[in-house]
């Protein structure tokens, strides 16, 4: 894209509306950032209640077990019962380190990750325990729930101490079976009094629970209202702002093309990505013999004589996105080739990346420019190559000659009493005979040899890539013969010979005046040893060439 292309779309909104959009697409972001992070925590919190409630769970199962266990240690004074009662007791003893150490104002969070985690609470649910019981503790249903927790203490402190009696007494001698049945009345006691407190405590879980189950449920509801509301009237503003931009961009695509349709110029759009044409206006309708009904099927690429002119012109239009006077080949939807010249510009059409084209036809300038290098560059009699043509031909086979280390030869030829049939016959039937020369010369050679006549009688050809004198003396000897005969003038007849002089690249010299005034000077000793024959230029002669 061109860094200044031209557009049909609708200019970009001011500074002001830019900066609304901007803080309403970050608004919108915070709120969707706000209502992730709100859920985070709240799944946070619903998973430390529940965290709390599993572990209250493992402290009933710990308390009832320590019990049990320590009932049986009283009655069997097994050493066993009263490992079992000691790991038992441990559960609660971790839970109560836990809960002493987040009451203090700067507590050692791994103190109460060890307490909770001696506990059996679950490693991965600690953390929301420990944020809960520190962060929530205002809430009433939380504060309850730890109080009855608290007041557990001193319950599993009794169960402690009647646990130590009865190991002190065992270690000495064996209960009787009225301090059996008295320990066993206390721990009954013990356990009476703390169930209350367990389901207390899981019930006010239980209430939290619910609680901020509805609190985040309703939250959540309203957050998503908003952002839906939100998204509803943002998506509506964009809706009518993508209207208005497409009303804007149609009467500018109208105002456009009625422009262009009273140009006086062939104009054509053409889509980029596949060059169709999209709009095309009446004197390009004409130029190209189409009717607008076509339109939909019609391709740029179509109308090119030659395809190397389109990569030409996508080229440049890649390149600066703007093309100026480039000539190109091309043809109607008849295939009549006409030329034409070109110039494009990138533009945005009909919310597109196009290419807005505008033609002049050419054709007449080409002809005349193509008939004036045609008329300088070759003989109007003849219709051969004339002299410039024939040294700018010399000057580029040389130049292959010398890359190439090859051969080539020019052979000077001038007609034998050419004098006498313009004196004769008139001027009219020489130039007649110098064009029946041309033709029987032409004949003569290769297609790849040059013929050109120089001036008057004069006639030269130059002679490529041949197997060296003896080659370049038989095409001679050929044109002599061709050259010989009888030549039929309009009811009259005339005979002529020719004078051929023949110079040779390298051995005559390798620049291309020397060579050819060489074959000038050979052709000039042919008319001296009586004409009619062949003569190769040489050295000795040196001193009758100029300079």
């Amino acid at each position: 894209m061109a860094p200044h292309e031209p557009s049909l779309s609708v200019p970009v909104s001011h500074n002001g509306k830019r900066r609304r959009l901007i803080v309403i697409v970050w608004m919108f972001a915070a709120m969707v950032v706000g209502l992730f992070l709100f859920a985070y925590a709240s799944i946070t919190l619903l998973s430390a209640g529940r965290a709390y409630v599993q572990g209250e769970g493992l402290w009933s199962k710990g308390q009832k077990d320590a019990i049990y266990a320590l009932s049986r240690y009283a009655l069997y004074a097994n050493d066993a019962d009263y490992q079992t009662y000691l790991t038992a007791l441990a559960v609660n003893q971790g839970d109560r380190i836990a809960r002493l150490e987040l009451e203090k104002a700067e507590p050692d969070l791994h103190v109460a990750h060890a307490g909770f985690v001696q506990g059996r609470n679950h490693p991965d649910d600690i953390p929301g325990m420990i944020f809960l019981f520190r962060q929530m503790r205002n809430v009433p249903e939380i504060d309850k729930a730890i109080h009855l927790w608290t007041q557990a203490d001193q319950h599993l402190e009794m169960l402690t101490q009647v646990g130590t009696r009865i190991r002190s007494i065992a270690n000495t001698r064996a209960l009787t079976k009225e301090e059996s049945q008295g320990f066993l009345s206390q721990l009954h006691d013990i356990n009476a009094q703390l169930t209350p407190l367990e389901d207390g405590f899981s019930s006010t879980l239980g209430d939290v629970a619910r609680k901020f189950t509805f609190l985040i449920l309703l939250v959540m509801f309203v957050l998503v209202s908003v952002l839906l509301a939100g998204a509803y009237l943002f998506s509506r503003r964009l809706v009518l702002q993508f209207e208005a931009v497409q009303d804007t961009l149609q009467a500018g695509k109208k105002q456009l093309e009625d422009v262009l349709q009273f140009a006086p110029l062939p104009i054509l759009i053409t889509q980029s990505s596949d060059e169709s044409v999209v709009y095309i206006n009446d004197p390009a309708l004409v130029q190209f013999q189409v009717n607008r009904a076509d339109m939909g099927s019609m391709r740029a690429r179509d109308f090119y004589v030659d395809s190397a002119d389109r990569d030409r012109l996508i080229a440049a239009a890649q390149g600066t996105g703007t093309v100026r006077g480039l000539e190109l080949h091309l043809k109607d939807a008849q295939g009549k080739p006409f030329w034409a010249q070109y110039s494009s510009q990138r533009i945005r059409y009909d919310g597109q990346d196009c290419l807005m084209t505008a033609l002049v036809n050419i054709d007449e300038k080409r002809r005349v420019h193509d008939d004036l290098h045609y008329r300088a560059y070759h003989d109007e009699l003849t219709c051969l190559p004339n002299r410039a043509m024939f040294m700018d031909a010399l000057k580029r086979t040389l130049g292959r000659m010398e890359r190439k280390n090859g051969m080539c030869s020019i052979l000077f030829i001038d007609l034998d009493h050419f004098k006498a049939v313009n004196d004769q016959l008139g001027h009219e039937m020489g130039d007649l005979l110098l064009q029946q020369v041309a033709q029987r010369i032409q004949a003569c050679v290769r297609a790849s040899d040059l013929v050109a006549r120089l001036a008057g009688d004069e006639f030269v050809v130059l002679i490529e890539e041949h197997e060296g004198a003896d080659d370049a003396r038989g095409i001679a000897q050929k044109i002599l013969g061709a050259l010989g005969r009888d030549y039929s003038l309009s009811g009259n007849t005339a005979r002529v010979t020719a004078s051929i002089g023949i110079s040779r690249y390298p051995h005559d010299g390798v620049e291309l005046n020397r060579l050819l005034t060489s074959a000038d000077l050979a052709m000039y000793q042919a008319k001296t040893q009586g004409k009619n024959n062949v003569q190769f230029y040489r050295r000795e002669d040196s001193s009758q060439l100029p300079g």
